[in-house]
Parts: structure tokens; C-alpha cells; sequence
């Protein structure tokens, strides 16, 4: 199997699969301000995308841009429900709205929907992607959560993509995983590779030295900006 991750920015990863392209939380030209890391190249010329996966409708992890985008090539839009209602008021066609144990099958490549728990996004998902021996988590934006983990079970991952940083909030306090919530998933559910993610953000925004410092009971992978990182499996 031919794999590799392309970091374009925040929760925005391009995952290839032998040739078959998903686009996770795809997030540019609007709210820029809130970047803390400019865009290594302009999504808009990423050849292929085939599907667009969105794991809620937050201004960091889904825009108009990559709706204009996915219904100019014809991409797949799967995501949660609010999130794809957006698309398909928008005029995408090729759409499939996701609750946690639904799947959906993409050429030969699984994607099943699992919870995820952003107390302003309640009906946010992660996504497992699947081929073969290989099994991919992507947690989106979400805490960590024992339901989480129960929901995780039945699966071995190969490779987690998981959120690292966070905002906090009074009453509410974290909205998502910082990187002591992140360590106790690895502990927990056990990834053989874990990529950080969701950490590019005004306010949340962790350098390429607090994520190499970061030791976790797992093969870390830090992607550059920009650039196709191949993951020998």
C-alpha cells in the first residue's frame, strides 16, 4: 500500500491512498487572521482530491472556498450533518452526512464515522479510515472522553491523527485535546503512529520544538507544512 500525509495547515491534511485522495477539514481563505501559520501552497491547486472529509462546521475546519471547490471537481462531501447541509445548500451533489457507526464506502477504502465530544459542536465525528490492514483515526476537534475510547475499541490503529492543542473557556473549560489529554489517548488506545494536529490556531499554536518534545509510548510523526511525508506501513 502506497501512503502519504500532506499537512496544508490546522486540522487540513491530504491523505493519499494508493492515488485515492482525502482532504480532512478543509479550511482557507476566510477568518485568516486566526492562522498562525501561513498556507504552504493554495489548496485550491491540490490535484487530486477526490473526497472531502469534515468532521464539523466550525470556521477553522470547514469554509465556502473548499465547498466551491468540492462542487466544481466533483469531490464527495462526508462529514457530520450540519456540515454537509451546508455543502448541499451550497449546490454539492455528491454528498453523505455521517452519526457515529455509520459508514460509507470510498473505491475500496472504509470510512466509518466515531463520536466526537466539542461541547460547541454537538453533532461533530472523527473519522476511522480503513484499507486492508490499515486503520486510520482522525479525531477532528473533540475531547478526550471514556466514550471515546469504547468507541475506539473494536479497532487496531495503525495511525492516529489527533488534536494537540485546545482553547479554554469559563464554565465550559477545554473544548478540545491539549497535549496532556492527547498523551493519555496513546496510553489508552494504543496508535502504532500518532501525527499531531489542530494546533496552527492564533492562541493554540505549538512550535516544532514543543511537538518534539512531547513523548508519548508511540512513533510520532511531525508533518511539515507543505510537504508529502511517505509512510512506510
Amino acid at each position: 500500500m502506497s501512503l502519504a500525509f500532506t499537512l496544508i495547515g490546522q486540522s487540513t491534511v491530504c491523505i493519499d491512498i494508493d492515488g485515492l485522495v482525502f482532504m480532512t477539514d478543509p479550511w482557507w481563505g476566510s477568518f485568516e487572521f486566526l492562522r498562525a501559520v501561513p498556507l504552504p501552497v493554495d489548496p485550491e491547486k491540490i490535484e487530486p482530491i477526490h473526497y472531502m472529509l469534515v468532521s464539523h462546521n466550525h470556521i477553522d475546519h470547514w469554509c465556502d472556498r473548499a465547498i466551491r471547490l468540492a462542487q466544481a471537481r466533483d469531490c464527495e462531501v462526508i462529514g457530520s450533518i450540519s456540515a454537509v447541509k451546508r455543502a448541499q445548500k451550497k449546490g454539492v451533489k455528491k454528498i453523505n452526512a455521517l452519526t457515529p457507526g455509520n459508514s460509507v464506502n470510498c473505491n475500496g477504502i472504509m470510512i466509518t464515522a466515531v463520536p466526537a465530544f466539542h461541547p460547541f459542536a454537538k453533532d461533530a465525528i472523527g473519522f476511522i479510515i480503513q484499507k486492508g490492514s490499515v486503520t486510520i483515526y482522525f479525531s477532528g476537534d473533540t475531547r478526550y472522553h471514556e466514550l471515546l475510547q469504547k468507541a475506539l475499541t473494536p479497532y487496531s490503529v495503525t495511525i492516529a491523527m489527533i488534536q494537540v492543542a485546545c482553547s479554554t473557556y469559563p464554565i465550559v473549560g477545554k473544548d478540545g485535546m491539549d497535549m496532556e489529554a492527547a498523551t493519555r489517548f496513546v496510553d489508552e488506545v494504543k496508535p502504532q503512529i500518532v501525527i499531531p494536529i489542530h494546533y496552527q490556531i492564533k492562541g493554540k499554536y505549538l512550535t516544532k520544538q514543543d511537538l518534539e518534545n512531547w513523548s508519548i509510548r508511540a512513533k510520532k510523526i511531525i508533518l511539515l507544512n507543505g510537504v508529502k511525508t511517505l509512510i512506510p506501513l
